[in-house]
């Protein structure tokens, strides 16, 4: 089973939205305590807004590209765990990389923040397939008259 182009836009919206609900909630509320005390000395006073949403936008794209659509013939849970996968890689490269050669890079904030990405990503890429599926469903399913 392939996804249509309907099924891909559906999955590309809904790993948009949800992670911007669960990147909202997290840094917004639960988590930004920390990091600003673990990050105090490297954060701006005024955050660039163009960099996160070109991550944002991007980094969905990808979900859908690495762990929506290969796994479309499969269930959801190989596309969750793609997604898992993904997000371990991504994030862990991130926070690896930025402890390696920042000097005072907080070591439990590399590893909350490599926890985070990876289970947030596993999580989109679950919305995601989900939509997919449904979408595709519903292009697929015999018209009833």
């Amino acid at each position: 089973m392939n996804y249509s182009i309907k099924a891909l836009i559906g999955a590309y919206i809904a790993v948009l939205i949800a992670f911007a609900c669960l990147d909202g909630v997290w840094l917004g509320v639960i988590a930004m305590p920390l990091y600003q005390s673990a990050f105090d000395t490297l954060l701006r006073e005024q955050f660039i807004t163009w960099p996160w949403l070109a991550f944002y936008l991007l980094y969905c794209a990808a979900v859908v590209y690495l762990t929506i659509r290969p796994y479309a013939a499969q269930n959801l849970l190989s596309q969750s765990l793609a997604g898992f996968a993904l997000g371990a890689a991504a994030y862990g490269t991130y926070n690896l990389t930025c402890y390696s050669i920042i000097d005072d890079w907080p070591l439990t904030m590399t590893f909350v923040d490599w926890i985070w990405g990876t289970t947030a990503t596993g999580i989109i890429a679950t919305c995601g397939g989900w939509m997919a599926r449904k979408i595709q469903h519903k292009i697929s399913a015999p018209e009833v008259t």
